[in-house]
């Protein structure tokens, strides 16, 4: 039987990997999730915002980022909009999908939350070009600097929000979704920082290591660490999604990877053994 496993064809581990995530993502199990301090801290300062409290939402990503930032996203939107806390949220970005990524998001909730409505609850201002020049005029004047149009072509003046939100400064928090530059450090140096307007961030996986300098510094507030950290968001707000059967099918994988480790060294030191006594 050893002999047997130690020449099986990979094509057949690689199909049981394949099988064993897709299980993961069609039916997740919801193992256990522990949320880490970092994330904690993101869900306790959408908390303690005052009702009616405007987010300024950062969409500083491309499709890419759209596993790992999309559920952090949602369960934002979800926390911000549940009864009795009704929180506005106005997106924009300096990277060219920062419209097509807030559209996904508000149009996955549409249906969930019927009676929240554009102009007043949230708008889309998507991208424009400038880089970070575009956030320094944002704090001036927004609807000039956004050259008087949103994502859809609207004119900004006859969006009620808009009308009550003119400069960045307003902003009472800076949440923003990056998977590169431009992003965190911008924003610290020309909106946070300057304005003492708390940041938050929903970062990649790999960004993590160049970030959490600026979390140890104070000047991110709350992080929320790539999938992990968007699955246990979930967690916290109660909507488990797509980032927590992420993990599922990660967390079956890697046993599965391990399970073929321990059995390759059993088939590898008994195979051995009998060659020698041979």
């Amino acid at each position: 039987m050893w002999e047997k496993l130690t020449n099986i064809d990979r094509r057949w581990l690689y199909a049981l990997m394949i099988l064993v995530i897709a299980l993961a993502l069609i039916n997740p199990v919801g193992l256990a999730i522990i949320p880490s301090a970092e994330t904690k801290n993101v869900y306790d300062i959408i908390e303690s915002l005052p009702p009616g409290s405007i987010v300024w939402m950062g969409m500083e990503f491309s499709a890419g980022g759209i596993p790992e930032l999309m559920p952090a996203i949602l369960s934002m939107i979800r926390q911000g909009w549940k009864e009795g806390r009704d929180l506005r949220f106005v997106c924009a970005g300096m990277w060219q999908m920062a419209g097509d990524m807030a559209d996904q998001a508000f149009t996955t909730l549409k249906d969930e939350f019927p009676n929240k409505q554009y102009g007043v609850d949230w708008v889309n201002i998507g991208y424009k070009p400038g880089g970070e020049v575009l956030l320094q005029q944002y704090q001036n004047n927004i609807i000039e600097t956004a050259l008087g149009v949103d994502f859809y072509g609207n004119d900004l003046n006859t969006l009620p929000l808009m009308k009550e939100f003119t400069s960045l400064k307003q902003a009472d928090l800076i949440a923003i979704f990056c998977t590169g530059t431009p992003g965190e450090k911008e924003y610290i140096k020309h909106v946070t920082s300057p304005n003492n307007i708390p940041l938050i961030e929903s970062a990649i996986s790999v960004s993590i290591p160049e970030i959490m300098p600026f979390v140890q510094a104070g000047q991110i507030k709350g992080l929320i660490a790539g999938m992990k950290g968007a699955a246990e968001y979930e967690v916290l707000v109660g909507a488990p999604g797509s980032a927590t059967a992420g993990m599922d099918a990660q967390s079956f994988s890697h046993a599965l990877i391990i399970i073929f480790m321990i059995l390759g060294n059993i088939g590898y030191v008994l195979t051995k053994n009998k060659k020698q006594a041979s």
